[in-house]
């Protein structure tokens, strides 16, 4: 199988490391050293079914990642994994081949709205968690648990609710002001994802725990508290990177409109969207200065809590123009190379944000006109800009 490039791109790190690094503070003597996920990419619809992905993975899938020097791979599963046999035949065939994961809960917002106002449905989704960190915490492949792939706790929880989820009780006169918009949703999610991270410590797993901000949106950790010490308690916060919506979803149906307005036409490329980046989208200027701007919430939250950083999922669609989608991911992990952040692709075989594209309308383009409908191009970015 030819590779993009020479360079590793695994790069194994721990949070002993990773702070001494950052030159946030000097690392106190009893840090333990929590292997950190660096650069990795998502396996949609292997464990969890999903449109647009494939089904089930086999081992030339796994021989590619592990010559592309991937150093995990991202694995959402459902609340009903409870350690059953899929999970374990993943881990064993990723094992195989060298690879490791960072386990994600995926909920669909069906399955989570009842979480944040039902007791039952918490406790289920804390056995889940319990149950399958029991199940998997000794094979080599587990690297690491994901608790949320999206969480979305409503704005409009009331305080009993929000105490309920485990978040901290507000002061006298706290109670008394209106909470600034997402102060709600971030107390509410820090409060379960403390009660998820018990149950996970509970089964005997030590493996790192990633927090996702509400939403997966970097201004969102201006409200989220701190579950534990990083350091302690193997704690990483996480977040998504599809900024700004109406560039990198183009050509998918669930994508923001384009604004004519702003348009910037990309005759170079071989996309089907007019939008490109550096652009303006919504009257504002993106490039890698506003990429910084966007990204400086969860760049504190760091910085202020010695909390390692991890973007589980980031990617631009093969519908926006071609330059443009290679020049965002050049912006973006050179941010996260910068910064210490690390990170897992949008998706191996996907027909929105492929490496490998084998169907849907993005499959013609050329970039995937070869014998393994691999886009040869991004892949070098993702090794190069590691």
């Amino acid at each position: 199988m030819p590779i993009a490039g020479d360079a590793p791109l695994i790069r194994q790190t721990t949070c002993r490391k990773l702070i001494e690094a950052m030159s946030l503070a000097t690392p106190r003597p009893a840090v333990t050293d929590w292997v950190l996920p660096t650069q990795g990419i998502t396996i949609d619809g292997w464990l969890r079914p999903r449109a647009n992905t494939p089904g089930d993975l086999d081992d030339d899938d796994m021989n590619r990642l592990a010559n592309w020097r991937f150093s995990h791979v991202r694995l959402p599963v459902g609340s009903g994994a409870d350690g059953g046999t899929s999970i374990d035949q993943a881990l064993d065939r990723l094992a195989r081949f060298g690879l490791r994961a960072v386990v994600s809960m995926e909920l669909t917002a069906a399955e989570q709205a009842p979480i944040w106002a039902d007791a039952a449905a918490r406790e289920a989704v804390r056995s889940a968690w319990h149950a399958l960190a029991k199940r998997v915490q000794d094979h080599p492949a587990c690297l690491a648990f994901e608790l949320l792939t999206d969480p979305d706790p409503p704005d409009t929880l009331s305080a009993d609710q929000v105490i309920a989820l485990g978040g901290p009780r507000l002061s006298a006169m706290g109670a008394r002001r209106t909470p600034l918009p997402g102060a709600t949703a971030g107390r509410a999610w820090s409060g379960l994802a403390s009660t998820l991270l018990g149950a996970i410590r509970e089964a005997g797993a030590r493996q790192i725990v990633i927090v996702n901000a509400p939403q997966g949106d970097p201004a969102s950790f201006a409200h989220l508290r701190p579950v534990g010490d990083p350091d302690r308690d193997g704690i990483s916060y996480g977040f998504r990177a599809f900024a700004p919506v109406a560039f990198t979803m183009q050509g998918l149906d669930h994508g923001d409109p384009i604004d004519p307005v702003s348009a910037q036409p990309d005759p170079g490329g071989d996309a089907c969207g007019p939008v490109s980046y550096p652009g303006v989208f919504g009257g504002e200027r993106w490039d890698r200065s506003r990429m910084e701007a966007w990204l400086a919430p969860a760049l504190q939250f760091r910085e202020t809590y010695r909390a390692p950083l991890y973007c589980g999922s980031f990617g631009v669609s093969a519908g926006a123009p071609r330059n443009g989608q290679l020049t965002w991911l050049r912006s973006f992990l050179g941010l996260c190379r910068h910064n210490h952040i690390g990170w897992a692709y949008a998706g191996y075989r996907d027909a929105r944000f492929g490496l490998v594209c084998e169907s849907g309308p993005f499959a013609t383009l050329d970039r995937y006109r070869n014998g393994y409908r691999l886009d040869y191009d991004l892949l070098g970015v993702l090794q190069s800009e590691a």
